[in-house]
């Protein structure tokens, strides 16, 4: 479901600043388009500028929950090691391929 949702932010994201990069030229009549891809592009621009202007506030709050996750869980518990991984094997290299040398 995050893909799917990451899809479609990205097309309102696409769809919006394509928008505003046409936009100067759907005001002089060189483009035409009908009231519905204007309604579109309009809506689409819209989320864009709400999602840049919210973008900080974001940042913001994102922050001072990790900064205060981060206290609470530093006091509670230690951090603690991973156990380092069990040595390597030696695997003796092979002497023949196939059936080198077996009998008929």
């Amino acid at each position: 479901m995050n893909r799917v949702r990451d899809y479609m932010g990205f097309a309102l994201w696409f769809l919006g600043l394509g928008y505003m990069a046409l936009w100067p030229l759907t005001a002089h009549d060189a483009l035409h388009l009908s009231p519905g891809s204007h309604l579109v592009g309009m809506l689409a621009a819209a989320w864009v500028v709400a999602g840049l202007a919210l973008r900080p506030i974001r940042r913001w709050r994102r922050s001072r929950a990790a900064v205060n996750d981060r206290v609470s869980f530093g006091a509670l518990s230690p951090r603690t090691a991973r156990p380092a991984p069990p040595p390597r094997r030696y695997v003796k290299t092979r002497s023949h391929f196939g059936l080198r040398g077996v009998p008929r």
